[in-house]
């Protein structure tokens, strides 16, 4: 009798446990929506944008909120822009200028001028999504500027290397910006075009303010000395270009200040020294130049080079000096970065077999997208 109760116990315990734990999918969608009436596109605004809506909810778990934008008079089949709501489940959705621009001109509102976007908010749960058949409308007021979103940028002009007989590609240093090293010839020019083979490319130029101006036109470049080599920034967030002298690139001892290559420009936005000696700094070797401090063995370097007259530091994108690279690092562990210089800060640490060697250094402005270094042709010291 006590078997036949315990085991009649432990049926009802198992389909209590089974009632308890089913999945409930019941939900509601919201019921009502809010954000800015009007919104005055400022893309340099640190001061975010909120939608929130109130009334959705699940009789029990977590509800997944979808955010989409449209044109007016869209239906939301073919939104202009969607994304999940604020960590994908809280009830608001947080805009950035810079994002709500991008979904201005999505949605066909052009610069300097006034348009409307609609939103809406989907629900789901468990796989089954629900609209919540409430829209709401946004007057978007978008700034005068440069309406190009490409990722290409190419320099032209009888001041580039070339002396303006091709393009010279520019690297995207982030979204709207973008760089190249170029040779200067005297009394030359610059201008920009996104392709170098599409009759409609993007083509703009730089006043003589330095601001970015869309269309055919040219900026003038007095060079003091032909060859100075330039770097070009085109900045078409801000419409800014700005132009700076570089000189005398150099791979430096951290330790000592010790130059270990002097990189001269070869063209084509690429700087480099060859046959650099590596010998590590140690006590035990007079001949590196050793500080009185010095206890082990120092292989920290960096690079700096003379911007407009003033020394900068190009080294690592973070201040840590890391352990020795096994040669099995990533491209991005060698990126360069332009610093105030700091001599303990920004360096790296060679790798031990280019200790006691000759190697070449190559600086990269532009290589797969990336400013950045390389040791290479390492031959034994004789």
């Amino acid at each position: 009798m006590k078997k036949i109760i315990l085991i009649f116990t432990l049926v009802l315990l198992v389909v209590s446990c089974k009632e308890e734990y089913v999945f409930n999918t019941e939900f509601t969608t919201p019921t009502a929506l809010s954000s800015p009436t009007a919104v005055t596109i400022n893309v340099a605004s640190v001061n975010n944008i909120q939608l929130s809506w109130t009334g959705g909810a699940a009789a029990s778990g977590m509800v997944i909120y979808e955010v989409l934008f449209d044109k007016v008079g869209g239906d939301f089949s073919n939104p202009v822009y969607r994304s999940f709501s604020d960590l994908g489940v809280d009830t608001t959705f947080t805009l950035t200028h810079a994002l709500l621009n991008t979904i201005a001109r999505k949605a066909g509102i052009g610069t300097a001028s006034t348009g409307n976007v609609i939103w809406t908010v989907t629900a789901s749960k468990g796989g089954e999504v629900r609209n919540s058949n409430l829209t709401k409308e946004i007057s978007v007021t978008r700034g005068a500027g440069i309406d190009y979103t490409g990722t290409t940028l190419y320099l032209y002009g009888t001041a580039t290397e070339n002396s303006g007989a091709g393009a010279q590609e520019m690297r995207k240093a982030a979204d709207g910006v973008f760089v190249a090293y170029t040779k200067a010839e005297v009394n030359g020019n610059y201008f920009f075009k996104s392709s170098t083979t599409a009759t409609d490319a993007f083509l703009c130029y730089s006043d003589e303010t330095g601001k970015i101006l869309e269309g055919a036109g040219t900026y003038d470049v007095t060079a003091n000395a032909t060859d100075e080599v330039y770097r070009v920034t085109v900045d078409l967030n801000t419409q800014k270009m700005t132009i700076d002298k570089i000189m005398n690139i150099k791979a430096i001892w951290g330790a000592t200040f010790d130059v270990i290559g002097a990189l001269t420009y070869q063209g084509n936005g690429i700087f480099k020294a060859d046959n650099c000696t590596v010998k590590f700094i140690m006590s035990t070797r007079p001949e590196t130049n050793p500080p009185s401090w010095l206890g082990w063995t120092e292989e920290r370097y960096y690079f700096t080079a003379n911007i407009n007259g003033v020394d900068k530091c190009f080294g690592r994108r973070d201040a840590v000096s890391p352990e020795r690279p096994l040669g099995t690092e990533s491209a991005t562990f060698y990126e360069l970065e332009e610093f105030a210089w700091s001599q303990w800060d920004h360096l790296w640490k060679m790798k031990s077999t280019l200790d006691l060697t000759k190697c070449t250094i190559t600086v990269y402005t532009n290589k797969d997208g990336l400013i950045m270094h390389e040791f290479s042709n390492v031959v034994p010291l004789p």
